[in-house]
């Protein structure tokens, strides 16, 4: 019997392993799109109402991320139309030149938007909905605002986080093509990394 060469084997091993890895980012992806279908409005008349907005943060040091205002923009939107009564705002604030949340809260306030919390502790998507539940309660679900990528994967942390998945409203995305791509990329892996990291999240809530 003919035997398999080393570099053979080694390529054959390693096409296995990218052929899993594609699967298990299919999958999870998959998984996040499921739990929330039908949960992410693009529409502020056709969205339900909720008590509290939770008003994700994004970059905002020497200038704001193409993100920033049309989320703020979103927030102020939900208030007017009645379909928020207040909005948390949830980011970092770690460094002097990197400050989400004051930038972001005192806009709201200036745009007439009550603001019932600050969340200086929003390292990421988990920790912004984890922290709101332990403040506000896990029975009341907020209406996630940011773009509608990180919304979808917002409302699967949601569901492992409050007795009800919570609803999101779609900020306006940027036509920037580089940022796009970027985000694209980033979001396959942080939903995948939701996904298998759900048993930690779940463990957490106890």
């Amino acid at each position: 019997m003919k035997r398999i060469s080393t570099k053979r084997r080694v390529a054959q091993l390693l096409g296995i392993a990218l052929i899993a890895i594609a699967a298990i980012v299919l999958v999870s992806n998959v998984c996040v799109a499921a739990v929330s279908k039908g949960k992410c409005y693009d529409d502020v008349n056709t969205i339900p109402h909720n008590t509290y907005g939770l008003l994700l943060g994004t970059g905002r040091s020497s200038a704001p991320s193409p993100y920033y205002d049309a989320r703020l923009q979103a927030a102020v939107d939900l208030y007017q139309a009645g379909k928020v009564d207040s909005v948390v705002v949830s980011g970092e604030n770690l460094y002097a030149d990197y400050n989400e949340v004051d930038s972001m809260a005192a806009a709201l306030e200036r745009a007439g938007v009550p603001v019932a919390f600050v969340d200086y502790h929003g390292t990421d998507t988990y920790a912004s909905l984890h922290t709101f539940g332990d403040f506000f309660g896990r029975s009341i679900s907020p209406t996630i605002i940011s773009q509608h990528y990180h919304n979808r994967r917002a409302v699967f942390y949601g569901a492992l986080v409050f007795c009800e998945t919570p609803i999101a409203y779609n900020a306006a995305d940027t036509d920037i093509w580089y940022w796009n791509l970027y985000r694209m990329s980033r979001e396959f892996l942080a939903r995948t990394k939701a996904v298998l990291a759900m048993p930690y999240y779940i463990f957490n809530q106890q």
